[in-house]
């Protein structure tokens, strides 16, 4: 995640003075950017400008950089597949910085099927996970289960949605 840190008070008076920040980042860094362009020196408010990330989180101009640092940190610190869960839920799940602290918080409470991309596919894999004891009796009754209708009222009764990534669901 990357963010332009502008002077507000030079940016009112005409002067566009900033920098970009790369995070998660040490608390001196964050200071040091915020002396580079002034903060400090007569001037206390800054604003965010741009931004850059991977996981299409909307940074409003007046975010607070620590916050952002701290989602940032916690990104960083999963692992491949968790990185691919949380995009999933974010896409899922998510309207704002608050609700990516707390997702990030309870990620181990959702699950990603990635080869589940529509309402049949996760018909069918609800039906032969759940009854996989069963798997004869199911086998035999295959051609007469509505997988496509089944998959939609798993769809419109729980708490996943398909995603880019597949089929996202809260435990």
């Amino acid at each position: 995640m990357r963010i332009f840190v502008t002077n507000l008070g030079k940016y009112n008076n005409g002067e566009l003075i900033g920098q970009w920040l790369q995070l998660p980042c040490s608390d001196l860094q964050i200071q040091t950017a915020l002396k580079v362009i002034g903060i400090g020196e007569g001037y206390e408010e800054y604003f965010i400008t741009d931004y850059e990330n991977d996981y299409g989180l909307k940074v409003g101009e007046y975010t607070n950089i620590h916050l952002l640092n701290e989602i940032a940190e916690s990104i960083d610190n999963l692992d491949k597949s968790k990185k691919t869960l949380l995009h999933a839920v974010i896409e899922l799940d998510c309207n704002s910085l608050s609700q990516v602290k707390d997702i990030l918080d309870e990620l181990s409470n959702y699950m990603l099927y990635p080869n589940i991309t529509n309402d049949e596919e996760l018909g069918r894999f609800y039906i032969y996970e759940i009854e996989r004891h069963n798997h004869e009796t199911i086998t035999a009754l295959a051609d007469y289960i509505d997988f496509e209708a089944y998959g939609r009222d798993i769809r419109i009764n729980s708490k996943g949605d398909f995603t880019s990534y597949g089929w996202a669901e809260k435990q």
